[in-house]
């Protein structure tokens, strides 16, 4: 009788087996009966099997279906042999004890018909030639060491999975086999393919000798692994090291033979390997059963190498579920049916979408329905999965149960949701739980609601846009035509539904365009045309595009469309295709010299153009004169030089200037544009460019410098030119304190007279005569020059003493004592003149000159103020010495205003004494600073208004001082000093940071749009800072102000004084984003020509002009003048000095944007424009 004691055992063993959990089962029988019944069973002991048959029966067929070998054979054996011990074919305990014959497999190699047993007996050849085997295969003849195979073979695949189940594993494989050496490995990196092999192996169990081994990694290549990879199974029964010569592991170790499997997951991909080796050579008589043990090991490796890489990546994917389910954009929860109860997970964006923290949602079961929005709380409960089971209905197999309702947030803000869950039961309390996902869907329900509104607007603009819009059904058919459409076809509606708008087709495009268009549908494939409808006489291009309307699933819909009328640009096209066929002639005939020209200087190629330039009859005769461009042609042969080094360096260069040889030897300017053509690699074939002869232009230039240095009216030198002089002057004077020279500040005493009496054309012919005999009056190498208006000077250099200056001083009085005979008018006319001499001895007690200088103290002009004071610590006398232009011409003036004030017509010479006025100013200019210390000024504020709407759109900040003994004080006061000292860079600094500080208030509480404006004056010296745009936007971004409200006012005159920069200077504020005003426009010297050049966005109209507008039809000229100016350029205009209705309504009638005057509101405080901000007025 079977004793089945060790089933319990191997149902153990089963579980944990799984895959081969049949066949060790099978032999635990095999061996209990072996044990007991040697021979085989006789007559007597059959039916005692039998019965126990069908026990075995039901046990072994679960298994079975489980059992999954490496490679058919062995399955066939273990199917024989399970079949011989459940009674099915006692053919197996025949006397002659036969197996059925293994069929040969790519994987283990061809095989004869053997015997197979548990039992190795003589696994090992005793006849090898080899040492001895002190540690030889066992022998199963015995019951007990088939009882010590067993136990190995349950202990090593009995260990629980984890990090120590293979340190466990492979001792008793190699202890079941009673071999050397075992080993199990995983492939380092993943094999898509199963018929792939790994680069590498890690080992992670080594057994060896009777103990654990280091682990390592080992390459495949030419190794015994590899074929185990390739034929899931592989042997070498002997002569290891000869069949693997390249690998050096059975030399070393002294191995002879190797078995190995390949370790498949239940994909049948491979994992790794577990493998044996052995110093004698392996029985290939019994190698089936080393293969059957071996498979029995490698199935439960196999299994626990899969369970660590699934719990690997259960681990990974439980991270990354959780972290997605984190960041997802919905909420997330599991709640048990009974609302009663708590929630059982619910995701943090729970508290994002509705304003409630989890724990809320956790304390309180019924909060999810006090939230519903209560006109939806039935509908919703209606559809709730809890109301669905308590009526009985299948909430399992209906699908998710989606639910679209509103939620009233924490803050009362209404949340559409889409609930979506699926009812599960817990396996745990088997009780049904929802587990689902809450979407946000409010910006899908306003946009559904917004699609109804897009749709009635699509059908409104179909009807009035400029384009015909149509649809077609997916067969091409036009199932819908707007207005436009049936304008360009000329046809009605119905006519033009179906295939009826082909009719309109000019019939040389009909064949064309249909065969395209129903080519594109056919293909569902967007179409674009362009063909001509023609309607009576009347032929239209037009520019038809379609595309298809696809549905979610891929499928056509139809197709939209829009058809353009093109005319215009087909005439356009007509038009260049005339263009392009003249572009010969007009090349042939370009007056812009074309040149190629190598690089050792001589010319390729040169049009006729080039011939003219340079004084030939042809190019073929410059061509052929010219060998040496650099030396033959360039007055300045390194002008070749630098033209193509330019080229070099840039690639290229244009307008290149340089003065050139003709032909006759005469000279001209040209200006050269050119670069260097190069092959594919790099290498220079030739020059090529343009030569424009610009020798007109260079005079008109030179022209232009002297009109900039010189006055236009007089042609005496200008402001600029003279202080440039006086500049070097000075700086001589400086290096040679002996050389003199002196400045008479020259004022006329009754020009204005002249001007408001005869006119000023009068005005400007007496100007010229003056400046006439001032030039006659001056030596050689003297200066005069025109200031500006009636104002003078003369530089006098190398003079002995000031006696030399008076003399000229007089002579000038006498020469404009004579009258003028200006046409029919005789003109008589004075002078006043102030006079100021370089190095003048001056004593402060007695301001007498000095007729021997003697040893001076020389001091410059702000010591000399000093000397002013009782404790001067200058002693006297002393002689001024000045740094700057403008010290002694303001010196001069002085002394001429002092002049006037003596009765006109009359010199002085400036001493000291006349600086009563320049301390004064002194004094104002530190009291200037000493207010931008103390914050003595205030910023006024002048509404400028839309003379559109009526209503404010910006202030103009105005600068005020209020002084702390002389109270408030007007800018016409202090501005000029501001200027002179340069304290206006500072105060300009502080207005404009106080002002956008102001305005951004202002937007804060009265939020607007377009938003409120400030409007700041930007004065001469702060715009030639060189941090100016830095400052600015420093002040922007520290009072976060939008600087498309600020608007810089600048003078003509600070464009005129910077033009170099002005322009540069001004693309940079634009690229701020602040607009730009020129003040007092029609007031300065500023150059129409010029005016479209300069990023300018508005006009200001000077008062000058608006406040005599409605007197004056000349002033309403210029302010109509200016207005048009403004709109042909793309500007605005505001009209400055608004006083009275009628001003305001002439400057409505002629359109004009914006205005600002005392009729609106004069300047006003920040309280009282703030006031006016709210009160909103309206003009």
């Amino acid at each position: 009788m079977f004793e089945l004691d060790l089933f319990f055992y191997f149902e153990i063993l089963a579980y944990l087996l799984g895959l081969s959990a049949t066949l060790v089962f099978a032999i635990a029988i095999y061996l209990k009966w072996h044990r007991r019944h040697p021979s085989l069973p006789t007559a007597e002991e059959q039916p005692q099997l039998a019965e126990l048959q069908p026990d075995l029966s039901a046990r072994l067929k679960i298994r079975k279906n489980l059992l999954i070998f490496p490679n058919s054979n062995l399955l066939a054996i273990a199917d024989s042999f399970l079949g011989k011990l459940l009674g099915i074919g006692y053919n197996l305990f025949l006397a002659q004890q036969q197996r059925p014959t293994v069929n040969s497999s790519p994987l283990v190699g061809p095989s004869t018909s053997k015997t197979v047993s548990l039992s190795i007996e003589g696994s090992i050849d005793q006849n090898a030639d080899s040492p001895p085997n002190d540690n030889p295969p066992k022998a199963t003849t015995s019951p007990q060491l088939e009882e010590d195979l067993l136990g190995d073979i349950l202990a090593g695949t009995n260990s629980p999975g984890g990090t120590q189940f293979f340190d466990t594993l492979v001792p008793h494989l190699a202890s079941a086999l009673g071999v050397r050496s075992a080993i199990a490995a995983k492939s380092i990196k993943s094999i898509e393919r199963a018929d792939l092999t790994p680069d590498k192996l890690q080992v992670i169990s080594f057994w060896s000798d009777g103990q654990p081994q280091p682990n390592f990694e080992c390459n495949t290549a030419n190794t015994p692994e590899a074929l185990v990879f390739e034929q899931g199974m592989y042997s070498c029964p002997d002569r290891l090291m000869e069949t693997f010569p390249e690998d050096r592991r059975p030399i070393v170790t002294g191995s002879r033979s190797f078995l190995g499997i390949l370790l498949k997951n239940s994909y049948g991909e491979p994992l790794g390997i577990i493998c044996i080796f052995h110093d004698r050579p392996l029985l290939e008589s019994h190698l089936a059963k080393f293969q059957l043990i071996i498979s029995i090991f490698a199935g439960r490796a196999a299994a626990e190498l899969e369970r660590q890489r699934l719990e690997a990546a259960l681990c990974t994917v439980e991270a990354k579920y959780c972290a997605l389910v984190e960041q997802m954009p919905a909420v997330t929860y599991i709640s048990p049916l009974n609302r009663s109860a708590a929630k059982l997970y619910i995701s943090p964006q729970i508290e994002t979408f509705l304003g409630y923290s989890v724990a809320e949602w956790k304390a309180d079961p019924d909060l999810w329905l006090k939230l519903v929005h209560p006109e939806d709380r039935d509908r919703v409960l209606v559809e709730n999965a809890t109301q669905k089971f308590t009526e009985g209905e299948d909430i399992f197999s209906d699908g998710p149960l989606v639910s679209e309702y509103r939620a009233i947030a924490r803050n009362g803000k209404i949340v559409w949701f889409r609930d979506r869950a699926i009812a599960v039961r817990d396996r745990a309390s088997n009780s049904v739980i929802l587990q689902g996902a809450m979407f946000d869907i409010t910006e899908t329900k306003v946009a559904a609601s917004a699609l109804l509104e897009s749709e009635y607007r699509y059908y409104t603009l179909a009807k009035i846009l400029p384009v015909g819009i149509f649809r077609a059904d997916a067969a091409g058919d036009c199932l819908y035509v707007n207005e436009r459409f049936l304008e360009m076809a000329g046809l009605t509606a119905p006519k033009a539904l179906g295939e009826g708008w082909a009719q309109s087709l000019h019939p040389e495009d009909r064949d064309r365009i249909l065969s395209q268009w129903y080519r594109a549908v056919k293909d569902k494939l967007p179409c674009k045309l362009e063909y001509r409808f023609c309607n009576g006489d009347l032929t239209t291009w037009v520019f038809w595009q379609a595309v298809p309307e696809i549905d979610n699933n891929g499928a056509v819909l139809g197709y939209l469309g829009t058809l353009t009328d093109i005319s215009d640009r087909k005439q356009a096209e007509f038009a260049l295709q005339q263009a392009e066929e003249k572009y010969r002639s007009i090349f042939e005939n370009a007056i812009e010299g074309i040149f190629q020209t190598s690089a050792d200087g001589r010319y390729i190629s040169a049009n006729p153009a080039l011939a003219r330039i340079y004084g030939y009859e042809s190019a073929t005769q410059l061509i052929a004169n010219i060998h040496d461009i650099e030396h033959q042609l360039y007055l300045d042969p390194n002008r070749r030089v630098e033209f193509l080094g330019a080229i070099e360096k840039h690639g290229s260069v244009s307008e290149f200037e340089s003065q050139v040889y003709r032909a006759d030897g005469t000279t001209i300017w040209v200006s050269e544009n050119g670069r260097a053509v190069r092959d594919a690699g790099g290498n220079l074939l030739y020059y090529e460019g343009t030569v424009e002869d610009i020798t007109l232009r260079k005079i008109a230039e030179e022209k232009l410098v002297h009109d900039a240095l010189h006055d236009t009216l007089t042609g005496l030198p200008n402001r600029a030119l003279f202080m440039d002089r006086l500049g070097h002057a000075i700086e001589l004077s400086k290096r040679r304190p002996e050389v003199l020279f002196a400045v008479l500040f020259i004022d006329l005493d009754r020009f204005k007279v002249v001007n408001d009496s005869l006119g000023h054309l009068v005005g400007d012919r007496l100007l010229i005569a003056i400046a006439q005999r001032l030039e006659i009056c001056l030596r050689a190498g003297d200066t005069v020059a025109r200031l500006g208006g009636d104002e003078f000077a003369i530089l006098l250099e190398n003079i002995k003493n000031t006696d030399d200056a008076i003399h000229i001083a007089e002579r000038v009085q006498a020469e404009l004592a004579q009258p003028f005979y200006l046409n029919e008018y005789q003109v008589f006319s004075s002078a006043s003149i102030g006079i100021v001499c370089s190095g003048l001895p001056q004593d402060p007690n007695n301001f007498s000159e000095f007729s021997s200088p003697g040893n001076l103290v020389h001091v410059d002009r702000e010591t000399a103020l000093s000397c002013l004071s009782p404790d001067s610590p200058v002693p006297v006398p002393f002689r001024i010495l000045y740094d700057r232009p403008e010290e002694l011409l303001r010196d001069a003036d002085a002394a001429m205003y002092h002049a006037k004030g003596l009765g006109k017509a009359r010199h002085e010479v400036f001493d000291l004494s006349m600086h009563t006025r320049a301390v004064a100013l002194l004094q104002l200019e530190n009291e200037l600073r000493r207010a931008l210390d103390s914050q003595e000024f205030q910023l006024y504020y002048q509404p400028i208004v839309s003379l559109t709407s009526g209503r404010i759109s910006g202030f103009e900040a105005l600068l005020r001082w209020y002084h702390p003994q002389r109270g408030l004080v007007a800018p016409g006061e202090f501005i000029l000093v501001a200027e002179e000292t340069r304290l206006i860079v500072p105060i300009g600094w502080w207005m404009m940071r106080s002002a956008c500080c102001q305005i951004h208030e202002w937007h804060e509480k009265f939020p607007a749009n377009p938003p409120l404006t400030v409007s700041v004056n930007l004065s001469n010296e702060q715009f030639k800072q060189p941090d100016l745009i830095d400052r600015i936007r420093e002040i922007l971004q520290e009072t976060h102000l939008d600087p498309r409200t600020l608007k810089l006012e600048i003078t003509e005159g600070v464009i005129v004084d910077n033009a170099e920069s002005a322009a540069a200077i001004l693309s940079q504020l634009k690229n701020l984003e602040i607009e730009l005003y020129i003040d007092d426009f029609g007031t300065g010297y500023s150059s129409l020509s010029r005016l479209h050049t300069f990023p300018t966005d508005a006009l200001k109209i000077d008062r000058a002009f608006v406040s005599r507008m409605t007197e004056d039809e000349g002033n309403e000229a210029i302010v109509q003048t200016i207005l048009i100016l403004a709109s042909h350029l793309g500007m605005d205009a505001i009209a400055e000095g608004i006083e009275t209705i009628e001003q305001l309504n002439l400057l409505r009638a002629l359109q004009c944007e914006y205005g600002q005057g005392y009729f609106f509101s004069k300047p006003v405080d920040t309280i009282t424009a703030t006031g006016l901000i709210e009160s909103q007025p309206k003009w």
